[in-house]
């Protein structure tokens, strides 16, 4: 029989990383419609369930859906339950999931691009590992002809012509080429035409490269 050698002792340290709210790709909503349950005042209502919860203090990935872009998360970055052998465990949840919206029933939520489009999903706070020190809006000139997946540690570099030719302090100024270091994307970019810019979301995890650029 197995011995539980488990104490109480004090061992975890919340914060230790940068934290961030994040939207939860929980995957696909069911809808209960009301008439199953009661509450305390005998009263009923509809109720929702996930394929895949996520709770305060699970560790949890960057979701590297297409569907993750900069606007359609209005910024933020999306999460999700692993896989197995997943390489993209990048954080823990520290705080309670709290629901954005509620979907009218089932179909209204049965794909990410749906979820992201009417906000019906769960948003927490993530504590971020992975040597990430830093996490920064980015402005990314497209050069290169790979779209930037989530989760991509070496297609960005520093575009030096961008960043020294204005003053803006929102965003750091990038360009996508092979051999990038010291960047991971939080948001898909796709790739159309050369010099299209996108916004997404990077963190910093050592020294960058630098590029001439555009």
């Amino acid at each position: 029989m197995a011995t539980d050698y488990t104490n109480n002792i004090a061992g975890q340290y919340k914060h230790q990383g940068p934290t961030l709210t994040c939207i939860l790709d929980e995957g696909a909503p069911t809808v209960v419609a009301s008439g199953l349950a009661y509450d305390g005042e005998g009263l009923t209502g509809k109720s929702l369930t996930w394929t895949t919860p996520i709770a305060e203090g699970n560790l949890v990935a960057i979701s590297n859906d297409t569907a993750c872009t900069w606007v359609a998360t209005e910024g933020l970055p999306v999460v999700e339950y692993p896989t197995s052998a997943e390489i993209l465990v990048i954080g823990r949840v520290v705080s309670t999931p709290k629901l954005v919206n509620f979907p009218a029933d089932t179909a209204a939520g049965d794909s990410l691009i749906k979820q992201l489009a009417g906000g019906y999903f769960r948003t927490a706070v993530i504590e971020i590992y992975g040597g990430i020190t830093a996490i920064l809006k980015a402005e990314i000139l497209d050069t290169d002809t790979s779209a930037v997946l989530v989760g991509t540690t070496a297609l960005l570099k520093h575009n030096m012509t961008s960043d020294y030719a204005d003053d803006d302090t929102t965003e750091i100024k990038l360009v996508t080429t092979t051999g990038g270091t010291g960047l991971i994307a939080f948001h898909y970019c796709a790739t159309d035409d050369a010099a299209d810019v996108r916004n997404c979301l990077v963190g910093i995890t050592a020294p960058l490269t630098s590029l001439t650029g555009a």
